[in-house]
């Protein structure tokens, strides 16, 4: 038997393994050779790698136009998330990115060229039961800052593929104009797997709802299961709220491709924006030997070399020596009654902001922050605080992720 034919029977059997299972599916273990080599803590990083973009809207003065730029970089980045959560391999399919551990933190820097200034980012894994991912993205000197957190539910039917299922939202601040615009998230799916083609879609409908009286409405729509439509598909309109919901752009197309955008009360030729030619900056991370020990490519280091040559065996050894260390550490946090300690963010009660924002979105189960399935509402220490952290770089001062005890 083939190693591809090898593979292609555990996937069967996985396939199967699934439908079985009632309920979330988010840390279900898949077979090694579906695995991404990157963890989920990783895909905050898409929402700043149209790095320009990200900063534009600290620059222009014309309240719907700002409103208009963040609509066009969420659109812009989702690429890059998707694919950084099903990591579309060279033959075209969709690999799973790793489970993330909790404490696990990804850290690193977007460089802007032109002005020297620096975007940070900080995400971390804020809750394993339900899996929550927390993150914050901040440049000083633009004043420009996106804070957010996720929970995905995930479900798998033979006919639908796979569905995550995101709870949670973001907040895109501009300190300059005084702004901030809520942002909700969309469903993921992986379809195709009963071909042996998987490939990522998105589903349904989100918004951003802006603090300057503007609403972006956004539907994805995807192939369908008889095979009309067209693959990543999505339609967006931005309103003005304040104005009996006039709509003034309209955007078009394929959110992996090409999008069309339209300004509907100007009128002229339609701006043209191919989402591969919108500038893309590398973010900047630690070598792994400098890294802490809880930063997420040296803690899977061992995983992702097995990934990266083919090794079954070493992915299996090396996750299962992180798996069972957190297992272990669980359960002596359950018999101490103690909580896992976070290091960037914090449970709170309530999000006033997010009410605030949220009256403008047309869909009840938007306008619900469901902290019940999140583990709570996530927020951020701030940046005084968590450039301290930073600059120590020292984040759990007693255990490694493998439950061995940091040498002093």
């Amino acid at each position: 038997m083939t190693k591809s034919q090898s593979n292609l029977s555990q996937f069967k059997d996985f396939l199967a393994y699934l439908a079985t299972v009632k309920g979330d599916l988010s840390n279900i273990t898949a077979p090694p050779f579906v695995l991404s080599s990157k963890s989920v803590t990783e895909i905050p990083a898409s929402w700043a790698e149209r790095h320009e973009l990200f900063l534009k809207p600290a620059s222009e003065e014309d309240p719907a136009k700002r409103a208009l730029l963040i609509l066009e970089n969420f659109l812009c980045s989702l690429k890059r998330q998707v694919y950084t959560a099903a990591s579309e391999d060279s033959d075209g399919g969709a690999k799973k990115p790793l489970n993330a551990f909790l404490g696990e933190l990804f850290l690193g820097t977007f460089h802007d060229a032109g002005s020297g200034s620096t975007t940070q980012l900080i995400s971390e894994q804020v809750s394993h039961h339900p899996p929550v991912t927390a993150c914050f993205l901040y440049n000083k000197d633009h004043g420009i800052s996106s804070s957010g957190y996720v929970a995905q539910e995930t479900s798998f039917s033979p006919t639908s593929g796979v569905t995550v299922q995101q709870i949670g939202h973001a907040i895109i601040r501009d300190e300059k104009h005084g702004e901030s615009h809520l942002m909700t998230l969309p469903t993921m799916g992986v379809k195709g797997l009963l071909t042996g083609k998987p490939y990522p879609e998105l589903q349904g409908t989100c918004y951003i709802s802006s603090s300057s009286g503007y609403l972006a409405t956004i539907d994805f729509e995807g192939k369908k299961a008889l095979g009309h439509g067209t693959k990543n598909s999505v339609h967006a309109e931005l309103s003005n709220v304040r104005d009996n919901g006039k709509v003034l752009f309209e955007i078009s197309g394929q959110w992996n491709g090409t999008l069309s955008v339209k300004d509907l009360v100007n009128g002229g030729k339609p701006e043209e924006i191919d989402v591969d030619a919108v500038p893309y900056t590398e973010l900047h991370v630690k070598p792994v030997e400098e890294q802490n020990a809880w930063e997420s490519r040296r803690a899977w280091r061992g995983v992702i070399d097995g990934i990266n040559s083919g090794d079954m065996y070493l992915i299996s050894e090396e996750k299962n020596n992180i798996e069972e260390a957190q297992r272990a550490m669980r359960k002596a946090e359950k018999e101490a009654v103690v909580d896992w300690p976070r290091i960037f963010f914090h449970q709170s009660g309530s999000d006033e902001e997010f009410d605030v924002l949220s009256r403008a979105v047309p869909d009840d189960a938007a306008r619900n922050i469901a902290q019940d399935r999140t583990a709570g509402v996530w927020k951020f220490i701030g940046i005084d605080a968590a450039e301290r952290l930073l600059k120590n770089g020292i984040y759990h001062t007693s255990l490694e992720p493998t439950g061995q005890v940091i040498q002093e």
